[in-house]
């Protein structure tokens, strides 16, 4: 008897604890989910950083965000000399975001991004750095097959505010840092030539505003590389207008209007009367009267003359 009442004791907690149970390997509600930034196009305007005008115009601007952080990938043209993109990599973030926005990369984590962006070009690093706006830099030239050259270089501007700004504003302010990489290669540039590239770079000051107004951005530009965008939809055929006949309308055609006096009777001069007066001869007319049967009465009509008158 007691055996059987354990036994049932036992199936009665093993149901209970399976209706009751918590799985942590299916209960999913404590999980943030954690979804990859998206890459939108800016439009060029709204670049966080730019070369000098030696590099050539901004093609396309490729960017990310979250919270307080923006990436940018801004292109520059490539002439074709060695595969890949000429481009400049920025990382805006608050200072306090980690370590990597206020100490300078380790050799180890340069070499791997350098093989990473050009992994068929063998790159000397510079034992002396390089200085621009934003503070030293450092780079690595390289040779190609080809006989060109290219740069990699790395910076670290470890404050973005307004240089201007004294006192209580700059301690309240929060405090913005940039990553910056370039990779760059030309055919005909010598090494001081891309050098002054990443020497002439210069940053936006960034601020809280100027976060929200990158993210903001975020779509207004327009896909400028094929490899990039998508191919383009074939544009619809538009039907053309049908060409209507023109109508040619006939112009009455133009009637000679009749002088006054044109088909009136001429009237004979006095001289002319009178010279043509014996010329005229009395001719009787005949008149038939009413009334008459078969009788016919000739009379002459005189006509008066204008001396008679």
């Amino acid at each position: 008897m007691m055996s059987r009442f354990m036994a049932m004791m036992a199936l009665a907690l093993s149901a209970s604890g399976c209706a009751t149970g918590v799985d942590p390997d299916i209960y999913t509600g404590s999980v943030t989910p954690v979804a990859p930034a998206l890459i939108a196009d800016v439009a060029p305007e709204y670049a966080a950083a730019y070369l000098p005008q030696a590099a050539g115009g901004i093609e396309a601007v490729r960017q990310s965000s979250k919270a307080e952080q923006v990436f940018q990938t801004i292109l520059y043209p490539n002439t074709g000399y060695e595969a890949g993109e000429n481009s400049l990599s920025v990382s805006i973030a608050p200072r306090s975001s980690g370590k990597s926005y206020y100490q300078a990369p380790t050799r180890n984590e340069i070499i791997r991004e350098m093989r990473a962006a050009l992994p068929d070009v063998a790159m000397a690093m510079s034992p002396a750095p390089g200085q621009n706006l934003q503070g030293p830099f450092g780079y690595a030239i390289g040779r190609g097959t080809g006989g060109g050259s290219c740069i990699f270089a790395w910076q670290i501007a470890d404050d973005l505010g307004r240089a201007g700004q004294t006192g209580f504003s700059k301690l309240a302010r929060k405090r913005y840092a940039a990553k910056l990489r370039l990779r760059y290669c030309h055919p005909t540039m010598s090494e001081a030539a891309l050098v002054s590239l990443m020497s002439g770079v210069r940053v936006r000051e960034v601020s809280t505003a100027t976060i929200e107004m990158l993210r903001f951005a975020e779509g207004s530009g327009v896909p400028a590389r094929q490899a990039y965008a998508n191919l383009a939809a074939p544009a619809a055929a538009v039907a053309k207008p049908a060409k209507t006949a023109r109508k040619t309308v006939s112009k009455p055609a133009k009637v000679a209007a009749a002088s006054p006096g044109s088909n009136a009777a001429r009237v004979l001069k006095p001289s002319e009367l009178q010279a043509s007066t014996g010329k005229m001869t009395d001719t009787p007319v005949t008149v038939a009267r009413a009334g008459s049967k078969g009788k016919v009465q000739r009379t002459a009509l005189k006509v008066p003359l204008p001396g008679d008158l």
